[in-house]
């Protein structure tokens, strides 16, 4: 009997080799060390939230939810669908924003008058919007005295906080009651005179002195009354953060209806005056967004009380400072597939600069330095069937999973200034578009020819601790991260 049992096991391990090596495609073992080796159904998202996954890194650290997800109070437990082209859009809609800002940064003489006083907004003025921010993690807060709810994407390319208020004369949808000055004792409108009407709001007057902002976000933007107001942050770990008075935008007139899903408004994060960052005590800050929208992630305003844990934190320079950029720069050298460098020349990754955006879904490359990512990727690729993109607005790099339990996807590395190496996880090198997984597909985007600025967006950076020091002007990546 004992035998018998012994091959019944050998003959059972066999078969389970055989399956292995037919699932792998016959990748040969030296391939299999640069690549992933993963089961096809773990690159799909859970539709049940599991909050035990997340690893938090200290007490400090409040929740960050994908507005797509199971996690997400909006939601009320069930999954959003995905509209992987309409993301694509969006994220062009901003590199093209983000262009004309950093051009507009390079000459700041060309800036309007904002001094001159004139009606900022009126009924019916909604501007014309083909898309809008890409933006998918919020955080919840409050507002007021006594508080209101509000829900704020994260958003490290943007300065305002804002949220829409009523009276609204024109706001996008949201699940949650407006804003609504009146019922706050705390709440006070900005006059033209202050201070607080500041310079990055690109503020107007409006004929009652008030200070008037105007902000926008790819094709879509948001106009109100500037107002301080008590900001609440609360963690039910270590309590409660109060910041007052916070600086914000009263949204009165908001054409982002479509890049919104229920949230109120954007908490900016980025280097400019109006920012979170800026305007509070907060001048270093980490987060990590999942790799899984079907987990949460985690932001941590300020320095834990480890030090240990910001010892091999890996710090890439920002080359630009906060007056000559609102964004953090970045300084890319080269990419690698699978080990091997790509052939591109280290002044093609930089050559129209390069941030790190939050608010940016996909990582958008300039053409020579896709076009090479892309090559060395099917090359890794070639044992699966490649399949044709639905349209040229698609990702252009697809394959046929469908019938292979365990696939082998290339490693894909980053390198930054400082001899820093990003090492990407498997879910930020390829995107599954359809769930019977027949269209998986690589998960980066080519900027256009008049527009080659590199953005690294969310995707990329998903499971990965990131790590923004405002005062030392650098950025990092962590050791720790979130599943």
């Amino acid at each position: 009997m004992y035998l018998r049992f012994l091959l019944q096991a050998f003959f059972l391990f066999l078969c389970l080799l055989c399956s292995m090596n037919k699932s792998h495609a016959e990748q040969p073992e030296a391939q299999l060390s640069d690549s992933h080796i993963v089961k096809v159904t773990s690159l799909l998202p859970p539709n049940v939230c599991n909050r035990n996954s997340t690893k938090v890194p200290s007490k400090a650290s409040l929740e960050v939810v994908s507005r797509y997800g199971p996690c997400s109070y909006i939601n009320k437990d069930k999954v959003k669908a995905l509209n992987y082209s309409e993301i694509l859009r969006k994220d062009r809609a901003r590199a093209k924003y983000i262009q004309s800002r950093l051009f507009k940064l390079k000459h700041s003489g060309s800036d309007d008058d904002h001094s001159k006083e004139t009606e900022a907004f009126s009924v019916g003025t909604k501007p014309d919007i083909s898309a809008g921010v890409s933006t998918e993690f919020y955080i919840t807060a409050s507002l007021g005295t006594p508080g209101q709810r509000v829900n704020l994407l994260l958003d490290t390319g943007s300065d305002i906080t804002f949220t829409q208020c009523t009276p609204c004369l024109d706001c996008f949808k949201q699940k949650t009651p407006l804003f609504d000055p009146s019922k706050s004792s705390s709440f006070s409108v900005v006059p033209c005179t202050s201070s607080a009407c500041l310079s990055d709001f690109e503020p107007v007057c409006n004929k009652a002195n008030q200070c008037i902002y105007s902000q926008s976000y790819g094709s879509g933007s948001s106009s109100g009354v500037v107002a301080t107001e008590k900001l609440t942050i609360i963690n039910r770990r270590s309590g409660t953060f109060v910041k007052y008075p916070y600086i914000f935008g009263c949204g009165l007139n908001n054409s982002v209806d479509v890049a919104l899903g229920g949230e109120t408004g954007i908490i900016g994060l980025d280097r400019f005056p109006a920012s979170f960052i800026s305007q509070t005590s907060q001048k270093y800050f980490s987060y990590c967004f999942p790799s899984s929208y079907s987990s949460p992630g985690y932001i941590t305003f300020g320095k834990t009380d480890d030090d240990k844990q910001y010892k091999f934190v890996k710090f890439t320079p920002i080359p630009t400072s906060p007056k000559e950029s609102e964004y953090y720069d970045i300084i890319l050298t080269g990419m690698a597939v699978a080990g091997e460098k790509l052939p591109v020349p280290g002044s093609e990754y930089s050559k129209s600069g390069g941030i790190i955006d939050s608010g940016t879904t996909f990582t958008s490359l300039p053409p020579s330095v896709y076009a090479a990512l892309e090559s060395a990727f099917r090359k890794k690729m070639s044992n699966y069937k490649m399949i044709k993109p639905g349209s040229n607005d698609d990702f252009d790099s697809c394959y046929d999973l469908s019938k292979y339990d365990e696939v082998v996807i290339p490693k894909i590395s980053i390198f930054f200034k400082g001899g820093v190496e990003l090492e990407l996880g498997v879910k930020g090198i390829v995107v599954v578009l359809k769930k019977d997984l027949s269209q998986v597909c690589l998960a980066f985007s080519k900027s256009s020819e008049s527009d080659e600025t590199l953005i690294l967006g969310n995707f990329q950076l998903r499971g990965i601790e990131v790590h923004h020091d405002f005062v030392g002007q650098r950025v990092g990546f962590g050791p720790g991260g979130c599943s």
